[in-house]
């Protein structure tokens, strides 16, 4: 662990992930796969992650608006801050399905669980250009749920449980701050970041208060703070995926292994 790393200048800290990121993504593009949707979406999963990632990146800056004719310099922090909390929910969520499970078979239980959430959640838009493929989906759905009615995963769930899962698509019974703390977060950091990530994406009053009162300096102070856990899931997120793709493991020279496993260490130990 080199603790140098921790305290590099954001923007290079910024850089040195996003080259992490694109090369661990373009290296897999296009590259025949060996379990159809399961490996498929291992991949999607980063690529939405990257998105959020270097939509941070543009806006941590800040932005320059024409207020009355003047130019004006403006903190982005608020959305800076929703965007951190949709990576931390991308990267569990991976963990959660593809590096928690104990077994093959709850992998596919989780990843098909996952995918019919998704399709139920579509069930419910008014989408009059996709009602075809809407009831496509449809049928999909009951193909997946009869399939996954035999798992010993489905079969491991309460009644209540079971009809929630039946009725609403429902599959895990963990906290989003228990799902962090499970892919590699301190306790006390996964408590503090989600809770703290929350308040901006609910737009509560604190949040509010906070973006109002706080004049530019104020609120890149508190931007920078929060990056960190950025920082950590990022590296996170690289460990685990190299993990699985030991080809992408290999595209790391010496100082990235240790600068991702640096970075993965902090959000063990920090806030212990």
């Amino acid at each position: 662990m080199n603790l140098q790393y921790l305290s590099l200048d954001k923007e290079f800290l910024f850089n040195w992930y996003e080259d992490l990121i694109t090369k661990s993504i373009s290296h897999l593009e296009g590259k025949k796969l060996t379990n159809g949707k399961i490996e498929y979406y291992k991949q999607e999963f980063l690529k939405q992650y990257y998105t959020h990632f270097a939509s941070i990146k543009v806006l941590y800056p800040g932005l320059k608006v024409i207020y009355k004719g003047k130019e004006n310099e403006i903190s982005a922090s608020a959305s800076i801050l929703v965007l951190i909390r949709a990576c931390l929910e991308n990267y569990s969520m991976f963990y959660y399905i593809y590096r928690n499970a104990n077994s093959s078979e709850e992998i596919y239980f989780r990843f098909w669980s996952w995918f019919r959430e998704g399709l139920i959640s579509r069930q419910r838009f008014v989408l009059p250009h996709m009602t075809n493929e809407q009831k496509s989906e449809k049928s999909h759905i009951d193909e997946i749920t009869k399939e996954l009615k035999q798992c010993s995963e489905f079969l491991s769930f309460s009644q209540k449980q079971q009809k929630r899962f039946l009725e609403e698509g429902k599959w895990y019974f963990l906290g989003k701050r228990r799902l962090l703390e499970l892919s590699g977060f301190s306790e006390a950091l996964a408590l503090n970041c989600y809770n703290y990530f929350s308040s901006y994406t609910h737009s509560t009053s604190s949040s509010i208060l906070q973006t109002s009162q706080a004049d530019f300096n104020d609120s890149k102070e508190i931007t920078d703070s929060m990056t960190e856990a950025l920082f950590i899931a990022t590296g996170l997120y690289l460990h685990n995926y190299s993990s699985i793709f030991q080809e992408i493991n290999e595209l790391y020279n010496d100082k990235d292994k240790e600068f991702v496993f640096t970075w993965c260490e902090c959000g063990r130990k920090l806030m212990k």
